[in-house]
This record gives C-alpha cells, sequence and structure tokens, in this order.
C-alpha cells in the first residue's frame, strides 16, 4: 500500500529495490491517486534519494517506456540531468552532432527546457527540425544521418500520471534523475552530465546495475552538468564493470580558461547561433567547450582512443564544415522522412 510506504519515507527509512518497484509500477500505471503520488515524491526528496531506489525507478521506467532497438548496440547518448540553473547553449545536443560527424551513432535522447533557458528539444526546433517522430520515421532517419532526437514526452507516456504532482512540488524529485537512464534506444555507451556532486559515484553505481558497458558521469566544478571550459570537471568513469574517478581541466589539452559570461544562452535562438558560429569554424569558448564534450563523446563510441584524440578530431569537424553538414542534413531529412 502506498500509504505505507509514504510512512515509511516519512520516517526517514531507505525503500528495497522490490518495494520502490512495485511502487512505481502501481504509479506509473495509473493506480495511485495524485494527492498521494505528491506525498510520495515529497517524502522522497525530504528522506533523500538512495541508489537502489534510483535503480529499482530506472528499471520500471524502461519497462514502461516505448522502447526500439536501433543500430549495432555501439550507438550513444548524450543525455544529463539539467537542472544546474546555470542558462548555458545547448552544449551536449551541439556536441552530438560533432560526435555524428565523426562517425558516431547518436541517439539523443531529450526534452523542453527545464531550468535553463533551452532544451535540447527546444534547440533543434529552433533549427528548423522536426522531431515528432513514430518509431518507422526514426529509423529512416538514424540509417541517413546517423543521428536521431528521441524527444521524451512521446517516449515516456507512463509520466502523464506523475506530472501533476510534479508541477505542483515545482523543485526535483527522482524524475529528474531518471530520464538520462532511460534512453529508449537502449543505449549502452554515455556521457551523462549531473547536477551535483554527490551524484557521480550514485550515477555510475546505478549505470552499472542497469548493464551501461561504458559511460562517463560529469560535473563542472563550477556546477555545470557538462565538462566545463570554465574550470575543471569531477569525472566518474564506468568501464568494463569498473568505476574511476579523476577530474580533468581544459589545460590539459591546450585550452585556455573561460569565463561563464562567454557560453551563456538567454533562448534556443540564442544558443543555435552559438553553436552555428562553432561550426563555421568561429574559435571561442563555446567552440572549445563543443570540442571538449564532443571528443569525449567520440571516446565513449569507440571512434578514437582516448578523449584527447576526440578533442583534437572534434576541432576539425567543426572547422572543415562537417559538424555543420550533419546538423543541416538532420533538419533536412527529419522534415522529408
Amino acid at each position: 500500500m502506498i500509504e505505507e510506504v509514504i510512512q515509511q519515507l516519512n520516517a526517514k527509512e531507505d525503500m528495497d529495490f522490490l518495494a520502490m518497484k512495485s511502487t512505481l509500477e502501481a504509479i506509473m500505471s495509473g493506480e495511485v491517486d495524485d494527492l498521494l503520488i505528491e506525498a510520495f515524491l515529497i517524502g522522497l526528496n525530504e528522506k533523500g534519494v538512495k541508489e537502489i531506489e534510483i535503480t529499482a525507478a530506472a528499471s520500471v521506467m524502461k519497462e514502461k517506456s516505448l522502447t526500439f532497438q536501433i543500430g549495432d548496440g555501439s550507438h550513444i547518448d548524450t543525455c544529463g540531468t539539467g537542472g544546474t540553473g546555470i542558462h548555458t547553449f545547448n552544449c551536449s545536443t551541439a556536441s552530438s552532432f560533432v560526435a555524428a560527424a565523426g562517425g558516431a551513432s547518436v541517439t539523443k535522447h531529450g526534452n523542453k527546457a527545464v531550468s535553463s533557458k533551452s532544451g535540447s528539444a527546444d534547440f533543434l526546433m529552433a533549427a528548423g527540425a522536426d522531431i515528432g517522430h513514430d518509431r518507422n520515421k526514426l529509423e529512416s532517419i538514424f540509417n541517413r544521418v546517423g543521428f536521431i532526437f528521441l524527444f521524451a514526452p512521446l517516449h515516456h507516456e507512463s509520466m502523464k500520471y506523475v506530472m501533476p504532482a510534479r508541477q505542483r512540488i515545482g523543485k526535483k524529485t527522482i524524475f529528474n534523475l531518471l530520464g538520462p537512464h532511460t534512453n529508449p534506444c537502449g543505449a549502452k555507451r554515455q556521457i551523462l552530465g549531473v547536477y551535483h556532486k554527490d551524484l557521480l559515484t550514485t550515477f555510475a553505481s546505478v549505470a552499472n546495475k542497469l548493464s551501461m558497458e561504458h559511460a562517463l558521469i560529469v560535473h563542472g566544478f563550477d556546477g555545470l552538468d557538462e565538462i566545463s571550459i570554465t574550470d575543471s570537471t569531477y569525472i566518474a568513469e564506468l568501464k568494463n564493470k569498473e568505476i574511476t574517478h579523476y577530474e580533468i581541466s581544459p589545460k590539459d589539452f591546450g585550452l585556455s580558461l573561460a569565463n561563464i559570461s562567454e557560453i551563456s544562452a538567454q533562448s534556443a535562438d540564442d544558443s543555435l547561433l552559438l553553436v552555428r558560429e562553432a561550426f563555421a569554424g568561429e574559435q571561442s569558448a563555446v567552440q572549445d567547450m563543443i570540442a571538449l564534450n564532443a571528443g569525449a563523446a567520440l571516446y565513449l563510441a569507440g571512434t578514437v582512443s582516448s578523449i584527447a584524440d576526440g578533442v583534437e578530431l572534434s576541432f576539425t569537424l567543426m572547422n572543415n564544415g562537417m559538424a555543420a553538414d550533419k546538423l543541416a542534413a538532420y533538419v533536412r531529412i527529419s522534415n522529408n522522412s
């Protein structure tokens, strides 16, 4: 009974895997009253969400989503948590196109803005892309471009049961932590930015339990859920079921530290302009940050053997026009497929 679970949470008692799984299955099947969902989410927030609870909830969300197999299993995702409240350009989306231009297969999972001025969906729509595709169109686009965008609301219909409660709560809940773990195409390789340093180890462990092959969980010293150009970045790397922790700095790649104002964007159109300039070969903090994140994505995809090699290739792909061509091809084919 959900009432008993809420009492447990209010007593600051953690849930085990099976209890969390059965509770989420009931909630995401429309079997739980809206006010009880709200009480459950608030109780979980106040207790503090644990790794096993995220793993159980993510497993339910994956089961409930409209999933399909695509590619040869080497495709990557660059979906992070968002929620930093720092208004920067759409780095993860931009870096996805650079990675795709470099030969990576990308199944980019994302949504409209939550705490930023421009989410990945907002950015792509500003570019003129059609993001509302069914499975057959997605497969066609992927086969022709090597990149698809998986608009979260189209693949996670059961989220409709929790939206009213989430909107009333008006702050982050466990559902802000689940999206990055629930790629509808089952991507096993991912660069996953998190909004708080404390989530690095947790997310790496969850990724391992969800059978991810290779993941980079990243958080900038400046608070960004990306590999930052303004400061160093914490990384928890999951590879071969082993988790290692380290830090990288832009200086490690011969890049200068930038100011946060140089990578800020106040709208989707603003973000798109910054990315187009970087893709046109204009040297900037934006281009440097895209190269860092795309370099990591290319490393995850196995296209290169190190992040450093990926960064070098990423600059080439922006400066020779291939990244811009990849974005243009996606926009064109998404409207015609």
